[in-house]
């Protein structure tokens, strides 16, 4: 019995280590949410799915930026982690960008992350889209960031870095601002940059310079995809008439994720960028003081009254945006205090009391001091030309006095393209010396002819669209001007406005041949009035006939309005009603796209 009882015994403890000892059934983990198991290196990707149908991939890395959220990228950039990463040093670790769309656990920069979703393209560079997986695997990763600094000695330099995490190494400058309230972003470059042919001739020379500015540039992004963002980001908190960024400040403190947007390539910030007012506004024109009378050339930016009702054809929508524009424009034609003023873009509709130049003329002389009387040129004609939009001359009445007819010429190429030129004549009340204003605006480079064999297509020589066109109305407004057409035969032309040519294009150079010399290039080569794509130049220019230009004591183009964002423009449709109330104020600054164009004349020295 004893021997039975000892065999139980013993079959018992078999049992009971044998159910110890058991391995319990294990928990399945799908293969992709199990970190380090296989998975596709980032640099492999497009080999690998070459070799099969199929467009999935799994791929583990380290994020180097994260803009999930629905009012950013909706992603976040990974590198390869450091097992992976390319064994020559000198290449950047392989990248992309996982589009997540709200799929997932929300990652931080750091982490060590397992991801499962469809090849993809984003930014100019490889991404996964649908995600169907993302784990973390680990935190505080070591996340590695490229150093950039530019000029950039070609443009492969940048697509190596596409998806990167890149630092800035030295500070920037704002070159242009168009797209900062539509999409956020800013352009910047190394220093200003010029457009070509406004330093340099059309052609080949424009070409090398084009390339010049290119490899100095990128655009600084904001880790979002919103259009018309509120409160906009740049400069911080936010962008208001009193905190304003100018093309010609400085950004520094850059660094984020690169991609490309076209051919353009772009910054996502990971840190607020830092900015420095280095541009500030100036508050007053700058002549030297020498001369006695100032005259003045500015495109007002479609000044429509309203006399037919709003919205008018190219101004003002709206009678309250009317009032924004008046008020502005007429702060800055006060400061610029100008004894002429050649305006482009005024309203085409007539001399009456109800034109819009009469509109102009009544609010400039309700704010004038004591003793100024303005007045404004009228011509024998209902209008100038058949375009909607004008020049006009507004003057004071008692500082000179018209002489001679105010006359303009419909003849070609004035008959349509560019608008008739107008010309009135002046002489000083105090020194007699007499002179001639001719206020012009040449056909712009935009709207290019759909011929391919129309001779004012754009030749790809850096002039743009219609500049045959421009170069005949230049050699046409020299032919008229022989004619004396004020009915006063001296050479005292002052040939002024919007030209739509810069500085060394070839309607610019016609004027030259025809005697007429370009005031800036002797006492202001580095003016400029308008900014385009973040190029700098003069659209804006002020010739005096060779016989005069011993007269001429000054010149200075006003920044007012070039430098300052296109958010603070008097429209209004787009803008929240916070907006509009902190982008508006009853100052000179952006009170047009152009910048008014001064020069001083000593009078005594205008004699006929």
């Amino acid at each position: 019995m004893f021997t039975f009882y000892r065999i139980l015994s013993s079959l018992v403890v078999l049992l009971f280590v044998s159910a110890c000892t058991q391995t319990p059934e294990p928990t399945v983990i799908p293969i992709a949410e199990r970190c380090g198991a296989d998975s596709v290196a980032i640099d492999r990707i497009e080999r690998v799915l070459t070799l099969t149908e199929d467009n999935t991939v799994i791929v583990e890395g380290v994020v180097s930026a994260s803009f999930q959220g629905e009012n950013k990228l909706r992603g976040f950039f990974i590198h390869a982690p450091k097992s992976q990463a390319n064994a020559n040093t000198n290449q950047p670790q392989p990248a992309l960008f996982v589009r997540n769309d709200n799929f997932g656990p929300n990652v931080r920069v750091g982490d060590h992350v397992r991801v499962q979703g469809d090849k993809d393209e984003y930014g100019g560079a490889l991404a996964l889209s649908n995600i169907t997986a993302v784990t973390r695997c680990a935190a505080n990763q070591p996340v590695v960031t490229e150093s950039l600094q530019l000029p950039i000695e070609y443009v492969a330099q940048l697509d190596r870095l596409l998806h990167q995490r890149v630092r800035i190494t030295h500070p920037m400058t704002v070159v242009g601002h168009y797209q900062l309230a539509r999409f956020g972003t800013l352009d910047l470059a190394t220093e200003r940059l010029w457009v070509p042919t406004q330093i340099t001739m059309p052609g080949p020379s424009a070409w090398d310079h084009s390339s010049h500015n290119y490899l100095r540039s990128i655009v600084l992004d904001d880790g979002s995809e919103l259009q018309n963002p509120d409160p906009v980001p740049y400069p911080a908190p936010a962008l208001s008439i009193n905190n304003p960024v100018r093309s010609g400040d400085t950004v520094s403190n850059i660094e984020g994720v690169l991609v490309k947007v076209g051919d353009a390539y772009h910054i996502h910030p990971v840190q607020a960028p830092r900015f420095e007012a280095t541009n500030p506004r100036p508050q007053n024109v700058s002549l030297p003081g020498t001369g006695d009378l100032r005259i003045a050339a500015f495109n007002v930016l479609n000044y429509f009254n309203g006399k037919e009702g709003f919205p008018t054809p190219r101004g003002a929508k709206t009678a309250e945006e009317f009032e924004r524009q008046r008020t502005r424009i007429i702060s800055a034609m006060t400061a610029i205090n100008a004894d002429v003023f050649a305006l482009m873009e005024m309203a085409n509709n007539g001399f009456g009391s109800d034109s819009a130049i009469a509109d102009l003329t009544s609010g400039l002389q309700a704010v004038a001091p004591a003793g100024a009387r303005y007045n404004y040129v009228r011509v024998a004609a209902n209008q100038i030309g058949g375009d909607v939009i004008t020049q006009a001359i507004i003057y004071r009445a008692d500082k000179v006095a018209e002489v001679g007819q105010a006359v303009f010429t419909e003849l070609a190429p004035f008959d349509t393209g560019s608008r008739p030129p107008l010309a009135q004549s002046f002489r000083s009340l105090s020194t007699g010396g007499e002179f001639t204003v001719v206020a012009n605006h040449f056909k712009s480079k935009g709207s290019c002819p759909s011929d391919i064999n129309n001779p004012n297509r754009n030749r790809n020589d850096g002039q743009g669209c219609w500049n045959q066109l421009r170069t005949e109305s230049a050699t046409a407004l020299a032919r008229w001007l022989r004619t004396f057409p004020t009915g006063r035969e001296h050479r005292n032309y002052i040939v002024l406005g919007d030209f739509n040519a810069y500085a060394m294009e070839d309607p610019m150079m016609e004027l030259r041949q025809q005697g007429y010399r370009n005031i800036a290039n002797r006492l202001a080569p580095e003016g400029y009035s308008y900014v385009f794509r973040g190029e700098m130049g003069s659209l804006d220019h002020i010739l005096a006939h060779s016989a005069i230009m011993d007269a001429v004591t000054g010149i200075d183009f006003w920044h007012i309005n070039a430098d300052e964002p296109v958010a603070f423009e008097y429209g209004m449709s787009h803008k929240s009603p916070r907006q509009q109330h902190e982008w508006y104020a009853p100052t000179p600054f952006r009170s047009s796209d152009h910048d008014p164009v001064i020069i001083e004349v000593n009078s005594n020295l205008l004699k006929p």
